[in-house]
């Protein structure tokens, strides 16, 4: 017959499972909650800079009807624009972006791809927001093929000046690829330079929230100064906490 001690050894193992069980379960449920919450923080941030960048197209375009300058030079002021596309990463900084290029058109959404490049500048075109200079932030969310973003550089011209920022993202799938395919297109076409945000943003975890993706206040200013003094703009006097909001999403 077996003794008290074995039964005690049995009962605190079965204990001690029971309490090990409900961690897991506690552990896999937090980055859950943890998760959502972050989405839902960064909706709202996403849905305020679309906001944002609405209200400044609105109040361009009545300056730019009020303008009493011949159509011509008007016409030709804004083929000098900086137009820069992207998805939900530029979207995050568009304010930051704003507030370094005021005479510059931001173009960005959640979950835009590469596929969609060309559609997009072809809208940018008919509202006259295409710029001799664009900023691509496109490959967040799916690999794209050479071929894909060599129809984008074709549909620009030779005679625009294009900057492709690298993806990053701390748990992106496929960023060695796409990137690669950036770095390519840019090795194939002369007007093509590359803002190598992937090796930027590995260097600074702290920019981001918990995603690996999207930027935080630091991020966000981070980045719109990368993009900045690839294009040589100067960002010495710009007060970028002007345009930050919360820090704490899905935190």
């Amino acid at each position: 017959m077996k003794d008290k001690k074995y039964y005690k050894k049995v009962a605190i193992g079965i204990v001690v499972g029971i309490i090990s069980a409900i961690a897991i379960v506690g552990f896999i449920k937090a980055p859950s909650k943890s998760s959502d919450r972050l989405a839902e923080d960064l909706q709202k941030e996403f849905k305020a800079n679309q906001k944002m960048l609405k209200e400044q197209d609105a109040a361009k375009q009545t300056s730019a009807d009020q303008d009493t300058s011949d159509s011509k030079d008007a016409k030709e002021e804004s083929g000098s624009k900086i137009t820069c596309v992207g998805d939900s990463v530029m979207l995050g900084a568009a304010p930051e972006l704003m507030q370094a290029i005021p005479d510059g058109v931001i173009d960005a959404k959640e979950s835009r791809q590469a596929r969609d490049g060309v559609e997009i500048l072809e809208g940018l075109k008919e509202e006259n927001k295409l710029g001799s200079t664009v900023v691509i932030e496109l490959g967040t969310n799916c690999y794209f093929s050479q071929a894909t973003g060599q129809e984008i550089i074709d549909y620009l011209g030779k005679d625009t000046k294009i900057y492709w920022v690298t993806v990053y993202g701390k748990y992106l799938q496929d960023q060695e690829r796409t990137n690669g395919v950036i770095r390519q297109l840019a090795k194939d076409n002369k007007n093509v330079e590359v803002i190598a945000w992937d090796a930027l943003g590995a260097e600074n975890p702290d920019w981001f929230y918990n995603d690996g993706i999207h930027l935080n206040g630091a991020g966000r200013s981070a980045y719109a100064k990368m993009i900045c003094n690839a294009l040589g703009i100067e960002t010495t006097d710009v007060d970028f906490s002007q345009t930050q909001t919360t820090d704490n999403a899905g935190e």
